[in-house]
């Protein structure tokens, strides 16, 4: 018996050592780069958390231990539950000299799911990798997902996040070098002179001409007032606060511990209240705050990103013929059975050789038939929609976020690419894995399979060449509510002129406009009585999302041009960063700014560069911002109480 049960251990544990050998022979054929690198530290976004809906900054700190150069390029990907790989992954060439680190930077967009992980990879085909966890206690990076921005103190390279006082460190070799990745970022601290380069400068003041706050410090160590240099001197100013573009300066004389969220609230409400009294008849009623939990839905709209995608995906959903459809597949089933059966019975001799010919014959005669009447596509043309927001930066530069969908008739890897400075492309969701990659940054670009008849929707950030025009407040008058009674506004050159829809928003109410072509220029002047509270689009979003463009037959022909109509509120929406129905009836808007809306065709300089051929059409929203002199309120001011 015991001779029995050796004869068959023995066997086994023989391919146990034989499998242990071979697996050790064949990581030692693996090459050297599958072991080359550690993840020291990972960093996501500005304060160590993930904001949802957005393209985060993720730094990665990364470690050669080897005595050799790393040289390859490295994968980002994210994770399903079961380990599986959704969406493209983000790739970047990383180069390692040997026993050196380096920060490296990816830009995922962070879902609203909290079912996915992610996954720093390389080696061949990407095999090796290891999941990537906070650093604070390893754990999930998906367990503090937050709609809010951050506000970050910038502190120097050290490359740790710590918690100082009320706020967390952020060092200031980390800060994105493109104002692309920097959407969840709200306000700045600044006790000291950053050292970066050209690009992170322009950064910076790109994120602060759209609208970021900076609180300026004294000097950490001589007490003194910050001296910036290049790119930055307009952060000189010895003014207690100045306003560059839409962003906000303001200075402190505290020191760091005593910068409390409180602190930074009070001093931004004080400045709106002065510059909003500096443009009124008379002091400013003080609005009640709308207590609006009750009655309308505090939940957000979901990722509104997703949902324009979806939106421009049943732009081109393509027209079966579904009852010819139908009826072939039941036609198809019954010739597998009981057509095969009785077939069969049919047969004297070689019976079963007769029967597995009809059966292939069924096959491929039934699949000809589906591939011919069910490759018939929307009008059988390659078509990309788009959708963007651009706002001015800068010199002749606008900020764009592009929603696009690509729809072709014919199968295949197809490319596209941006001709900006700097950009972020993602597919936005975690459901698919997409078959090609990501490359971001200068000329970035995105590689994906696209199978025939079917489409590949995807969004990108990016900063664009366009010339912007000059653009003089010639007149305006508020009346005793505090609302616009007229406007006069004139752009040297002129907007595109194919528009579908011109709007001002002040304070909390969207007013009509209309534009006037001039020789060298045109003109904007509101409509009288096209006035709108903006809390009345809370309703239009929930409506449209998901349902603007779906129909209840397929082949019923769509009117491009409304849908991309009913779009508009949308993108005003998003432009606003309104998350919520909540959000939009309480809505105040800033009390001596406004916004100008101009929705118009898409111009060149806004398309991709791809090898898809067919037609790129869609509608871009340029949004304005506007600061209302005080000069010409003082003149009416003082007709008025004569």
């Amino acid at each position: 018996m015991k001779y029995r049960f050796t004869s068959i251990l023995h066997p086994i544990t023989g391919n146990i050592k034989l499998r242990f050998i071979v697996g050790i022979f064949l990581l030692l054929l693996l090459p050297g780069s599958v072991f080359a690198i550690d993840i020291e530290e990972v960093v996501w976004g500005f304060n160590n958390q993930q904001t949802r809906n957005q393209c985060i900054p993720v730094s990665i700190l990364l470690r050669n231990n080897t005595p050799e150069a790393f040289d390859e390029p490295l994968q980002l990907n994210r994770l399903q539950f079961d380990g599986s790989r959704v969406g493209a992954p983000l790739v970047r060439k990383v180069f390692l000299a040997p026993f050196t680190s380096q920060w490296v930077q990816f830009y995922p967009y962070i879902s609203n799911s909290f079912q996915t992980d992610w996954s720093l990879n390389w080696g061949p085909g990407f095999l090796s990798g290891k999941k990537l966890t906070r650093a604070e206690n390893n754990s999930n990076p998906n367990s503090e997902l937050s709609d809010v921005r951050s506000r970050i103190i910038l502190s120097r390279s050290d490359g740790i996040i710590r918690k100082v006082g009320h706020f967390k460190q952020f060092p200031e070799e980390l800060f994105p070098p493109s104002v692309t990745a920097t959407d969840s970022l709200d306000e700045i601290i600044i006790g000291h002179v950053p050292r970066w380069d050209a690009a992170r400068k322009v950064s910076f003041m790109d994120w602060l001409y759209q609208g970021g706050i900076v609180h300026l410090l004294p000097d950490d160590k001589t007490g003194e007032n910050l001296v910036f240099t290049t790119s930055m001197v307009e952060l000189n100013s010895p003014l207690e606060f100045f306003r560059i573009g839409e962003g906000l300066v303001i200075r402190h004389n505290l020191k760091l511990p005593q910068m409390t969220d409180n602190v930074l609230i009070t001093a931004v409400n004080k400045i709106h209240e002065r510059e909003a009294e500096n443009i009124l008849n008379h002091p400013p009623e003080v609005k009640q705050s709308i207590s609006v939990n009750s009655q309308y839905n505090n939940n957000g709209y979901g990722d509104i990103n997703y949902n324009l995608l979806h939106e421009l995906t049943e732009l081109t959903h393509p027209d079966h013929n579904w009852p010819l459809i139908y009826l072939m597949s039941l036609l198809y089933l019954f010739m597998i059975y009981p057509g095969c059966f009785l077939f069969h019975k049919r047969q004297k001799n070689s019976r079963y050789r007769n029967t597995l010919l009809f059966v292939l014959f069924t096959i491929v005669c039934f699949s000809t038939i589906f591939w011919s009447i069910g490759k018939r596509g929307y009008g059988e043309k390659t078509t990309m929609n788009s959708l963007l927001v651009a706002t001015p930066l800068p010199g002749n530069y606008f900020d764009t976020t592009c929603w696009i969908n690509s729809f072709v008739t014919d199968g295949g890897l197809y490319q596209f690419q941006t001709t900006a400075e700097s950009s972020i492309i993602t597919t936005a969701q975690d459901m698919e894995r997409v078959k090609g990659f990501i490359a971001n940054g200068i000329d970035g670009k995105i590689q994906a399979d696209i199978p025939a008849f079917t489409s590949r929707p995807f969004m990108f950030r990016a900063k664009v060449l366009f010339p912007k025009p000059e653009c003089e407040i010639v007149d305006y008058q508020l009346n005793r509510d505090g609302n616009l009674e007229d406007l006069i506004l004139k752009f040297q050159p002129g907007l595109p002129t194919a528009h579908s829809r011109i709007q001002i928003l002040f304070r909390e109410k969207l007013y009509s406009a209309r534009q006037t072509k001039e020789k060298d220029g045109s003109t904007f002047k509101l409509n009288q009585g096209g006035v709108i509270p903006l809390a009345t689009w809370r309703a239009k979003l929930h409506d449209n999302f998901g349902l603007s463009t779906s129909y209840p037959y397929r082949n019923q022909t769509k009117n491009i041009s409304e849908v991309y109509n009913k779009l508009y509120e949308t993108l005003v929406i998003k432009s606003l960063d309104l998350t919520s129905e909540e959000e939009v009836v309480q809505f105040q808007g800033h009390q001596s700014r406004f916004k100008l809306f101009y929705y118009c065709d898409i111009p060149d300089e806004f398309k991709l560069k791809t090898d898809v051929r067919g037609a790129q059409q869609g509608r871009i929203l340029f949004v304005y911002d506007f600061a209302l002199p005080e000069k010409q309120i003082a003149e009416n001011n003082e007709s008025s109480d004569q």
